[in-house]
C-alpha cells in the first residue's frame, strides 16, 4: 500500500515539475514574441529626450505706420471666430501688412480668409506669394476687396505655408473706420510708457493720473490710475526692458481704444538682478483738443528663480506678485512638495534638498516671447508616497512635439528615474481661453489607473491600461458638479433642469462605485454645494416651481440638507413660509438667500426675504505651505513661500531637470464630436475670458467693472463697455399705435417689438398667461431674444443705443417698451396710456430695480 502511495506521490510531483517547465517555456517564448511591445513599457536611458525648442514664426501686423498685435501660430485649423485676442483697425483702403519672423522656416505663401463672427460665413479669401524681405523677416501686403460694414468686427485667419508645405494658422479681428486715430492713440500710450521708465521724464504724465489716498500704494504688483506717482514710476527700481514692446489692440472705436503692452524686464533688487513679466493696460480717448487717459492698470509678476531662495528663513522667494494662491501638493510625511509657479511645475525633495523642474516650456536660450506665451495651465492631480506625480497640462503648447496645438495632456513624473511620461493626449479644436471654461474641476487618476475628467459637459473615465474610454454622465455642466477632494468623491445632479431632476449621483473615484440620492415623491432635487467633506442639496416641491416673465425658472428649496457621502443626513433646514433660492458657503457658515411666495395679478412669483444661516463645525487644518510678506524701501512688498514646519534649508537646493520619455504607442483620445453645447456668455477682459456665465447679466457686470466686452459662445456680440451714445431715439416708435389696456401690457409690448422687426402676429397669440415673454419672443422673433435680468438700466440702454428696443417689467406682469433716452429721461411706450411717455432716468431706474431689473431685448443676426 505504501509503494502505491509513493508512486502516486512521485507522479504528482513529476506532473507539477512538468507544468512548471511548460509555464517557463511559454513565458520565455512570450518574451521573445512580444519583445517589441515590452519595449513600450520598459524604458531605458536611451528612450528619453529633452523637449524641442520653440520654432513657429511670430507674426506682427503693420497698420499704417504702426506695428501692432504679436500673433502666435497654431498647427491646427481652428474656426476663425473662436479667437479674439486682438483687432486691426482699418481705414476705407482696407490694407495692412503681415510681418513674419520666419525663424527656422521658409515661408513661401500666405493665404487669408475674412469671415463673419456669427455663423462663420466666408466673405473673402485670397493669397499672397510675393514678399518683401529684410533679414529673416518677410512682409506680405494684404488688400481686402469685399465690402465690409463700418464699426463691425470680422474674423480673419492667416495661413502661412512653408517650402515643405507645412501650414501654420494665425487669427485676428478687423474693424473698418474712416479714421480710428490709431497713430495718435498709440503715440500717447508709448510716450506714457517711456515716461514712467525714466523718473526724469515721468513728471510729464502726472496730469493724467487720478491719485487717491484710498489707493493701495504698498505693492508694485498692481498699479492703476489711482496709485501715487512714486508707485507708477517704479518706486526704487530701475527697470531695463528685455523685449520689444509691441502694442496689442484689444478693443478699438472711433474715439476710444483699449491697448495692452506686454513685455519682460529686469531690475536689480538688493544687488541681485530679477526678471519680471509686465502687462500695462491703457484705455484712452481721442479728441481734437487732447488725449484722455480713461484707465491705466499695470501688473507685475516676478519670474520664479530658485536661486533667490532665502536660506536663512528656509523660504522660496515669489517676489513682486499679486498671485498669493499657490497650487501645491504635499506628501503625507511633509518631506515632498510639488507646486506650480509661472506655469512651471516643481518637485522639492525636502529631505535631500533637491528640487526638480518637472515641466516647463521655458528654454535656456529664451527670447521670452515664444515659449513663455501664457495660454496654458498646469494642474497637479496626485502624488504617491514615493513622490511620483500625475499632472495635466492644458491649453496652447508653446514648444515640443505638439507645438502650436491646443490639447489636454496627462503626464506622469517618475521620481526615481527623473523623467516624465505622456499618458494621455486629447487634442481640442478651440483656443485655451474657451477650453479653460469647458474643462471642469473633476480631473482625477485613481490607484487602478483610471483617469476621470469632465469636459464639454460630459464626464468620462479612461482606463490607462486597457485604453478604454467610457462616458459616465452626459450634459453635466460645471455648476452641476461638486468635488470632495479630501475624500476623493465627486457628486453631480443628472439634469440641469430643476423641473425634472430627480437624482444626485455620488461617485467614489477610487472604487468607481456610484450611489444615488433620490428626490421624494412630488419633489425634485438640486445639488447646491459642499462644506467640509459633506454635500449640500435641497428638495423642491414641484408645485412651487414657477416660470418667470423673462423665461427663467424659479425652483426654490423648501428643505435644505447637509449629508455625508454615505447619505447620512447631518443637518436639515426648513422654515414655514420661507424658501431658499440660493446659498453660499463662507468658511463654516452656509448663507441662505431666502424668498417668500407671492401672487400678483394671478401669477405666482417670489419676493426676497431676510437671509438665514446654517452653522457648520468645520475642522480647520493648518496648511503646510503658507505665503509670507517682506517689505523693503526698494521693491516694497514681496512674497515668500514658507515650507513645511520643521524643515531647515541648510543651503540653496540642488536643481535638476527631467527628461521626456519617448513613447511608441499612440496616447491620443479623440472625444466624440457631437458634444452637447449650452449657451454661455464670456466677458472678455484684456483679450482673455474672465469666466463663463449662463446668465448674460453676470457677464455684463464683470465687463462693466473691468472695462470689457461680452460675447456668447455662439460668437454673438452681447454688450460693450463705454460705447453707448449719449442719446438715442428709435424714431419708428414715435408713430406706433396701440389700444390702451391694463390687462395685457406685456403682450402689447411684445407686439410692438415684433412689429418693429417686421413680424406681424395677432395679439391673441402673444398671451403670457401660461408662458413667458421670453418664450413668446423665442417663438415669433426673427432675431435671437436675450434675457437681461439683473443688469442696470444704464447697461440696458446699450441695446437702445444699438437700435434695439428693450422690454422692461414694471412689476410681475406689466411692462413698458424703452425706445429712447437722453441725459435726463428715457422714452417709453406704456400700454396703459395712449401716447409715448418720458420718465426721468433716476425715477425709472428705481422703478425697474424695484421690479427686479427684468429686461428683455434681442441680438442682431
Amino acid at each position: 500500500m505504501s509503494c502505491i502511495k509513493d508512486a502516486a506521490w512521485e507522479a504528482s510531483v513529476l506532473k507539477y515539475i512538468y507544468r512548471v517547465i511548460v509555464l517557463i517555456a511559454i513565458f520565455i517564448g512570450a518574451l521573445y514574441y512580444f519583445s517589441g511591445d515590452i519595449k513600450v513599457v520598459v524604458f531605458e536611458v536611451d528612450n528619453t529626450t529633452v523637449m524641442e525648442d520653440a520654432t513657429f514664426p511670430l507674426v506682427t501686423i503693420k497698420s499704417g505706420e504702426n506695428s501692432i498685435n504679436l500673433l502666435h501660430g497654431y498647427s491646427t485649423n481652428l474656426a476663425a471666430g473662436k479667437l479674439r485676442e486682438s483687432v486691426i483697425p482699418l481705414d476705407k483702403n482696407k490694407t495692412f501688412e503681415v510681418v513674419i519672423s520666419q525663424e527656422t522656416y521658409d515661408i513661401k505663401k500666405l493665404n487669408y480668409e475674412v469671415r463673419e463672427f456669427n455663423g462663420n460665413a466666408l466673405i473673402e479669401t485670397d493669397s499672397v506669394s510675393v514678399f518683401e524681405e529684410a533679414g529673416n523677416d518677410k512682409t506680405a501686403k494684404v488688400k481686402l476687396k469685399a465690402e465690409l460694414a463700418v464699426d463691425k468686427e470680422y474674423a480673419v485667419k492667416i495661413t502661412l505655408i512653408t517650402s515643405e508645405s507645412e501650414k501654420m494658422y494665425y487669427y485676428q479681428r478687423i474693424k473698418i473706420y474712416e479714421n480710428a486715430y490709431l497713430k495718435e492713440k498709440l503715440d500717447f500710450i508709448l510716450d506714457f510708457h517711456d515716461a514712467i521708465m525714466d523718473k526724469a521724464k515721468a513728471d510729464s504724465i502726472i496730469t493724467y493720473l487720478e491719485s487717491t489716498t484710498s489707493a493701495d500704494n504698498t505693492s508694485l504688483a498692481y498699479v492703476n490710475i489711482n496709485s501715487n506717482f512714486e508707485l507708477i514710476s517704479w518706486a526704487g527700481l530701475k527697470p531695463v526692458v528685455l523685449t520689444e514692446v509691441i502694442p496689442t489692440i484689444r478693443e478699438i472705436y472711433v474715439d476710444t481704444a483699449s491697448v495692452e503692452l506686454e513685455y519682460y524686464m529686469e531690475a536689480e533688487v538688493a544687488g541681485v538682478k530679477e526678471k519680471y513679466r509686465i502687462t500695462e493696460f491703457y484705455r484712452v480717448r481721442y479728441s481734437k483738443e487732447r488725449m484722455y487717459l480713461l484707465n491705466y492698470e499695470r501688473r507685475m509678476e516676478a519670474i520664479f528663480d530658485i536661486n533667490l531662495a532665502s536660506v536663512n528663513k528656509s523660504e522660496l522667494k515669489l517676489g513682486i506678485t499679486s498671485d498669493k494662491e499657490i497650487s501645491s501638493l504635499t506628501s503625507a510625511d511633509q518631506k515632498k512638495l510639488a507646486f506650480v509657479r509661472n506655469n512651471e511645475l516643481w518637485f522639492y525633495d525636502l529631505e535631500n534638498n533637491i528640487i526638480t523642474k518637472v515641466f516647463s516650456f521655458r528654454q535656456d536660450n529664451t527670447d521670452y516671447l515664444r515659449e513663455l506665451y501664457d495660454q496654458h495651465k498646469i494642474r497637479i492631480l496626485n502624488m504617491d508616497a514615493e513622490g511620483n506625480l500625475d499632472f495635466m497640462v492644458y491649453g496652447y503648447m508653446n514648444r515640443g512635439q505638439y507645438e502650436g496645438r491646443v490639447a489636454i495632456i496627462l503626464y506622469r513624473f517618475l521620481r526615481s528615474e527623473n523623467r516624465i511620461e505622456e499618458l494621455v493626449y486629447i487634442p481640442v479644436e478651440e483656443p485655451y481661453q474657451t477650453l479653460k471654461e469647458d474643462l471642469g474641476e473633476l480631473t482625477y487618476v485613481n490607484s487602478m489607473e483610471v483617469f476621470y475628467f469632465h469636459v464639454y459637459n460630459n464626464i468620462y473615465s479612461y482606463n490607462l491600461i486597457t485604453r478604454e474610454l467610457s462616458e459616465i454622465a452626459a450634459n453635466i455642466n460645471t455648476d452641476q458638479v461638486v468635488i470632495l477632494k479630501n475624500l476623493n468623491y465627486a457628486a453631480w445632479q443628472e439634469s440641469s433642469d430643476p423641473k425634472v431632476n430627480k437624482n444626485i449621483k455620488i461617485m467614489n473615484l477610487e472604487s468607481g462605485t456610484v450611489e444615488t440620492i433620490e428626490a421624494k415623491a412630488g419633489y425634485t432635487i438640486r445639488l447646491m454645494d459642499a462644506i467640509d467633506t459633506n454635500l449640500i442639496y435641497g428638495y423642491v416641491l414641484e408645485a412651487d416651481i414657477s416660470s418667470m416673465m423673462d423665461g427663467s425658472i424659479m425652483a426654490p428649496l423648501s428643505t435644505v440638507e447637509i449629508a455625508s457621502v454615505d447619505k447620512n443626513v447631518l443637518k436639515s433646514y426648513s422654515k414655514s413660509g420661507y424658501y431658499v433660492a440660493g446659498l453660499e458657503v463662507k468658511d463654516n457658515i452656509v448663507e441662505l438667500r431666502r424668498v417668500q411666495k407671492i401672487n400678483e395679478n394671478g401669477r405666482m412669483s417670489y419676493a426676497l426675504a431676510d437671509q438665514d444661516y446654517i452653522m457648520n463645525q468645520v475642522k480647520v487644518e493648518e496648511k503646510p505651505i503658507k505665503v509670507t510678506t517682506r517689505v523693503t524701501d526698494q521693491a516694497l512688498t514681496e512674497l515668500y513661500m514658507s515650507l513645511p514646519e520643521g524643515f531647515v534649508m541648510s543651503q540653496l537646493p540642488n536643481v535638476i531637470n527631467t527628461v521626456n520619455t519617448i513613447i511608441t504607442e499612440d496616447p491620443t483620445i479623440r472625444l466624440p464630436i457631437d458634444r452637447q453645447e449650452r449657451l454661455y456668455y464670456y466677458p472678455y477682459i484684456s483679450g482673455g475670458i474672465e469666466a463663463a456665465y449662463e446668465n448674460a447679466a453676470d457677464a455684463i457686470a464683470v465687463a462693466r467693472d473691468h472695462i470689457g466686452v461680452v460675447w456668447s459662445n455662439n460668437q454673438q456680440l452681447i454688450w460693450e463697455r463705454g460705447v453707448k451714445s449719449t442719446k438715442r431715439t428709435i424714431t419708428e416708435f414715435e408713430s406706433s399705435s396701440w389700444s390702451p389696456t391694463t390687462s395685457n401690457t406685456t403682450s402689447t409690448c411684445l407686439k410692438l417689438l415684433l412689429e418693429y422687426q417686421k413680424v406681424n402676429v395677432a395679439i391673441g397669440q402673444l398671451s403670457v398667461t401660461d408662458s413667458s415673454a421670453y418664450d413668446v419672443l423665442k417663438k415669433y422673433s426673427s432675431n435671437t431674444p436675450i434675457r437681461l435680468t439683473g443688469i442696470t438700466l444704464d447697461d440696458a440702454l446699450y441695446y437702445v443705443s444699438k437700435g434695439r428696443p428693450v422690454i422692461a417689467m414694471t412689476d410681475v406682469t406689466n411692462a413698458v417698451v424703452i425706445y429712447g433716452y437722453d441725459a435726463f429721461n428715457i422714452m417709453v411706450i406704456d400700454p396703459t396710456k395712449s401716447k409715448v411717455t418720458k420718465i426721468g432716468i433716476g425715477d425709472s431706474a428705481s422703478m425697474f430695480a424695484d421690479a427686479g431689473n427684468v429686461f428683455l431685448s434681442y441680438l442682431e443676426q
